[in-house]
């Protein structure tokens, strides 16, 4: 490292470009005046004070009352503990109040939106984070067992493990035993007359009341396999949909 690396990392941790200048050249030269410090720092004399003052106002820089005024930085130690402190609150700080209009803004958009996933990992994603939501039920359907394993299957796990009640449906014995073995989870032999023939790679419902279905687009990728789920809450569109896949597919809740 040298001393570009060390002033732009100083700068990460919130300082000013003169500031970190001359952080580090009272690191060089323990007390300073501000000619001794422009000197090292090749910052301009009247910068000094400035960027002094405001490091004196973060408690990085002690300064004397003397003629002429000398500053000196406070012990490494403290200054990482302030600059480190500093960086934490105000990432804490900053990340709640996003998380607030975010949550804000989630709530305006929910409604009557329908959402576009690309990619079996994404898609994979999105259906444990709508499990993880579950307060009542969930219904998983698929015919493919790599569809329930890794992070899908711990999720259907831990749902039903706070009590949702978890059914994977599904025309396919080795489904419907790799769902049988996770604890709490009810497999549910979907019909061969009632088994969709349309590319379906995976259906999920949560709570009456979110829809997820995903296609294999095979025309839009050589091998034929590339994954497109959408996905929508709290609408009239998953509203009818839910009740179809439900009533059509795997119906184990009016029972």
């Amino acid at each position: 490292m040298d001393d570009a690396t060390a002033i732009e990392g100083l700068e990460r941790l919130g300082l000013t470009s003169y500031e970190a200048q001359v952080f580090l050249a009272l690191q060089k030269l323990g007390t300073a005046t501000a000619s001794e410090v422009g000197e090292v720092a090749d910052v301009p004399r009247s910068q000094v004070y400035g960027a002094a003052e405001r490091l004196e106002e973060r408690g990085l820089v002690e300064t004397r009352q003397s003629t002429p005024t000398a500053f000196r930085a406070v012990s490494l130690g403290e200054a990482r503990s302030r600059l480190l402190d500093d960086l934490q609150e105000t990432g804490t700080r900053t990340f709640e109040y996003l998380e607030t209009v975010s949550e804000s803004r989630e709530a305006d958009e929910q409604t009557e939106a329908i959402w576009l996933v690309e990619g079996d990992t994404a898609i994979a994603s999105r259906v444990v984070e709508l499990v993880a939501d579950a307060e009542d039920h969930v219904l998983f359907g698929t015919d493919d067992p790599a569809m329930i394993d890794g992070d899908v299957r711990a999720a259907l796990e831990a749902a039903a493990a706070r009590g949702v009640t978890v059914v994977v449906g599904s025309n396919d014995p080795g489904v419907r035993e790799a769902a049988a073995a996770v604890p709490g989870v009810e497999p549910y032999a979907v019909p061969d007359e009632r088994s969709p023939d349309v590319g379906v790679g995976r259906i999920l419902v949560v709570d009456d009341r979110t829809i997820l279905l995903s296609v294999f687009a095979s025309q839009t990728v050589p091998d034929g396999n590339e994954e497109v789920a959408f996905w929508s809450a709290d609408s009239a569109f998953a509203a009818v949909l839910v009740e179809f896949i439900q009533d059509w597919f795997l119906e184990p809740f009016g029972d």
